[in-house]
């Protein structure tokens, strides 16, 4: 797994809370295989987030977490029994509770996070949707969970006017599916997991130049299977769509990073920059520099283009 830490701590105003949830926290981990501490030691978590896996912790707000790689371990009072959690395995722990949570040394894990608070959520509790004596929810790996986790991210970096309304609307979609798949997933077809897993990969590793050859054998199917089983699952090469994944990173880090085009092609593991510009002008429809400066430009004039080129292209089917 890569190295990949990014989160965000939100401050919300009175009106927000009018809204009936709010969200003070999303973001998301990759810890290594072997790791010496837990939770890692990085700057920017409020004091009484940080915790001690002995001692656990308890928060004031509600806890959304993903586990979409590895595997771990979850305690409910201290001392207590450690409860197995896998991957796909959806932790939903309420305010005032204690907790603790780790991923195991030899397979490490990737987890998402958003903490919220509000009436909405409480009546939820109160109306008996959830049970606060169920914090564990294996609902499988859900791609379009990890999607909503990765756009509620963006939207708090930006942190925009209006940016908690959308973030307290995408943790209740959260919510919601989990409801879902809690009430009416009984089996998952073992193909579609495994291309859900496959993309979940793809998507977490795309920094570490995985290849679609690696995916392949670390869902036990070989290439040629996988292949044409991922197409007909997504209507994309598994090759394309890591393109795709590594394109929308790109426009990210253009957006909101100072990094040269040559530091972007590096970070996303293309050795010549001048590939990289073209791949990018071919798909994208403009060169990096321009696609920078067009939304710049349209930021300043008080647009938010979608995209400053005059042509948009999907990468190819």
């Amino acid at each position: 797994m890569p190295k990949q830490t990014s989160f965000k701590y939100l401050v919300c105003s009175g009106p927000d809370r009018l809204w009936g949830i709010t969200v003070d926290t999303v973001g998301e981990y990759s810890v290594e295989p072997g790791y010496t501490v837990y939770p890692p030691p990085s700057a920017g978590h409020p004091d009484d987030y940080y915790f001690n896996v002995d001692r656990g912790r308890i928060l004031d707000n509600y806890q959304l977490i993903y586990i979409t790689q590895g595997r771990g371990w979850y305690r409910d009072t201290p001392g207590g029994e450690a409860l197995e959690i896998r991957a796909g395995t959806m932790l939903i722990i309420p305010p005032y509770t204690w907790h603790s949570y780790c991923p195991d040394h030899r397979t490490g894990w990737h987890e998402y996070w958003i903490g919220f608070r509000g009436e909405h959520v409480d009546d939820r509790y109160n109306n008996g949707f959830f049970s606060r004596g169920r914090i564990i929810h294996p609902i499988g790996l859900r791609e379009h969970i990890i999607d909503q986790y990765r756009e509620a991210l963006d939207i708090a970096l930006r942190e925009k006017t209006g940016s908690q309304q959308v973030l307290a609307s995408i943790a209740n979609i959260i919510l919601s599916y989990v409801i879902y798949y809690d009430l009416n997933d009984t089996g998952r077809d073992i193909v579609a997991e495994k291309m859900d897993r496959a993309r979940s990969i793809m998507r977490e590793n795309m920094l570490a130049g995985i290849t679609p050859e690696e995916v392949a054998g670390r869902i036990n199917m070989s290439y040629s299977w996988f292949r044409k089983t991922f197409k007909e699952y997504t209507n994309v090469s598994p090759a394309h769509y890591i393109m795709q994944l590594r394109l929308r990173k790109a426009k990210l880090m253009l957006l909101n990073s100072s990094l040269s085009v040559k530091e972007i092609a590096y970070e996303l593991r293309y050795e010549d920059s001048a590939y990289f510009s073209a791949i990018f002008k071919k798909y994208v429809g403009c060169s990096p520099s321009e696609y920078r400066a067009g939304c710049i430009s349209g930021a300043a004039q008080g647009g938010t283009p979608a995209t400053p080129c005059k042509t948009t292209r999907e990468v190819p089917r």
